[in-house]
């Protein structure tokens, strides 16, 4: 199955492939210091086995580096483009650790990670985080929806408000009022916050893919803004993703 990214994403993606095999620009190959006469760009086309989500998923990189030799005269009538299904063509090496996450320079609302309610609970080890960091609490109306969202995080009233009580949250057991649906909220983000700055494993998760996916398709490396950098760790948050409404609840870390 191959990767399903925005047109302008997919565009970027490929015009980096293609800025690495041009050999033109030294800093990028000293950058992820190998050399650029052996080595190639590689496009990352399909959905990859991910071990938390136990299916094929997005990974993380979605460009690698593998080793070998393209003719010179192939790759200039590909302009320079190859992807997977080159690797085997021109039996190139893929090379673990060059993941690379390419991010559209016009873009500041990209997901780092979006976690559905059975992957956040591996992860965090709480069902009831995800349902405190999702529940509706800017306007009286709406927090009769919260028994939903709740239920759809695979957790019930009672597990919920018990669970919120012993991070030392006042809750009346009948209902949850407009200020505290806010004071859960805002709990609930901060501690995710904190877990994922505070765990390595779970920060390697969250931005690099790693414990997730097989060499080479976690990253090591932003392309961001033009520049290439090796630090993929972006200051970030925790928002309810898009499909609330709808009943498609999952936890989105976004840049700040």
């Amino acid at each position: 199955m191959r990767n399903r990214g925005t047109p302008e994403g997919t565009e970027e993606e490929i015009n980096f492939v293609k800025l690495l095999n041009r050999k033109e620009d030294g800093a990028l190959w000293e950058t992820l210091n190998l050399d650029s006469k052996t080595h190639y760009a590689i496009h990352v086309l399909y959905h990859k086995f991910g071990k938390i989500n136990q299916k094929k998923v997005k990974p993380k990189a979605d460009v690698y580096i593998a080793k070998g030799i393209v003719p010179q005269d192939i790759l200039e009538e590909r302009d320079f483009y190859l992807n997977e299904d080159d690797v085997e063509t021109f039996n190139l090496v893929p090379i673990a650790g060059t993941g690379i996450s390419v991010k559209l320079i016009t873009s500041k609302r990209y997901q780092i990670t979006k976690l559905h309610p059975n992957t956040f609970n591996k992860i965090f080890g709480s069902y009831e985080l995800g349902a405190g960091a999702s529940i509706y609490c800017r306007k009286e109306k709406d927090l009769e929806k919260n028994d939903a969202v709740i239920n759809g995080w695979y957790s019930n009233t009672k597990d919920f408000i018990d669970f919120f009580k012993k991070a030392g949250i006042d809750i009346n057991d009948e209902s949850i009022d407009l200020e505290t649906a806010n004071e859960i909220k805002k709990y609930s983000n901060l501690k995710i916050e904190e877990i994922i700055n505070n765990n390595k494993e779970i920060s390697d998760f969250i931005f690099n893919g790693i414990g997730n996916f097989e060499e080479p398709f976690t990253v090591h490396y932003l392309y961001e803004n033009g520049e290439l950098k090796d630090d993929c760790f972006i200051p970030f948050k925790p928002t309810t993703g898009s499909g609330r409404s709808k009943g498609q609840f999952t936890i989105v870390i976004k840049p700040k």
